[in-house]
């Protein structure tokens, strides 16, 4: 069984605030934190430290500040993975615009758009203005294999107005990503249950894994679409990877335009026979009612059997949207298996 609560070697966190609402926020980390060798400053005696609040990046950043942040702005789906642990962002940037003009939520997971302000709505692009306005004491950025989710002239401009703390969600497995913004969000001063929703993110886990060994490796296809091209994800995406381990029987091209997918024309749909199907359901990928009219779609043994269900390569990455996404594609892979 995956082992929780294990964080990275080079995730060092000191913390100078209340000890007993750290503890209370997530039990059993401050005991791994010690067995990775970290230290917290200023926490052992019950009260808040002359030396302020510092946390060291997944870039290796050290971010020092005063005292504990109280306002942060981050991208949605980060933002939607701190919701879950109650913390509310001041503001949330990401491609958040619809073709037609309405948000998109596909991976913000229950995060509430009215409680916070947008602060760009466009890939890898800010408004610098309103940042400035919110004046947040640190501005989180996703890194994909080290490369960050903001341009660099955005980037540059940002770090002029705030703190900038980079989180990795893409190299590694999910369980450690997940750890490291458990982390994060006790460092930001997560006060809920995390142990009731830790145990939830683990039943979820081991369901899928439950799933898995009753299709008896069924092989699974997950996939984006666009007009010219049908995109089979390979395990460059962590979700996929995760679930490869937990048993699932997923298709992973060797090879392919990049290590999260293999672009293939459409008349090479059937490249891979698989009994199911699951289609991105962010609005990047055509969805089924754009490939209806598609015969090279519409041809495909899992599309005729009714055996299509949808997945996100950007989960929620909280220990209650992993809980929410396995669950789902539990379900759906049941229902597959029953049809």
């Amino acid at each position: 069984m995956t082992t929780l609560l294990t964080p990275r070697p080079h995730r060092c966190l000191v913390m100078d605030w209340n000890r007993r609402r750290f503890l209370g926020a997530a039990a059993g980390l401050a005991a791994s934190l010690a067995v990775a060798g970290c230290s917290r400053s200023g926490a052992d005696d019950g009260g808040v430290g002359d030396a302020g609040w510092s946390f060291t990046d997944d870039r290796g950043n050290l971010i020092e500040l005063d005292s504990p942040p109280r306002t942060f702005v981050a991208y949605t789906g980060i933002a939607g993975a701190l919701w879950d642990y109650g913390l509310v962002p001041v503001g949330v940037f990401g491609a958040l615009t619809r073709s037609l003009g309405s948000t998109d939520t596909s991976i913000s997971g229950n995060l509430d758009f009215s409680k916070t302000d947008m602060v760009g709505q466009l890939w890898g692009q800010v408004e610098l203005e309103k940042i400035a306005a919110l004046e947040p004491d640190v501005v989180i950025v996703p890194q994909l294999r080290g490369s960050a989710l903001l341009d660099e002239a955005n980037l540059d401009a940002v770090k002029g107005l705030s703190s900038v703390l980079f989180v990795e969600t893409a190299t590694g497995n999910i369980d450690s990503i997940v750890q490291d913004i458990v982390q994060l969000a006790v460092e930001l001063g997560a006060d809920q249950d995390l142990e009731a929703q830790r145990e939830d993110y683990r039943a979820a886990r081991e369901r899928i894994s439950e799933v898995a060994s009753s299709l008896k490796k069924s092989p699974v296809l997950f996939v984006s679409a666009d007009p010219d091209t049908i995109r089979v994800s390979r395990s460059g995406f962590p979700i996929l990877a995760d679930l490869t381990g937990l048993g699932l029987a997923v298709v992973d091209p060797a090879e392919g335009s990049s290590v999260y997918v293999e672009k293939l024309a459409w008349e090479m749909a059937d490249h891979y026979p698989v009994d199911m199907i699951f289609l991105d359901d962010r609005p990047s990928s055509l969805q089924l009612d754009s490939l209806g009219t598609n015969p090279a779609w519409s041809n495909l043994p899992a599309v005729k059997a009714g055996k299509v269900g949808t997945w996100n390569p950007e989960p929620v990455l909280s220990y209650a949207g992993i809980a929410r996404t396995y669950n789902s594609l539990a379900d759906q892979l049941l229902a597959f298996s029953h049809s």
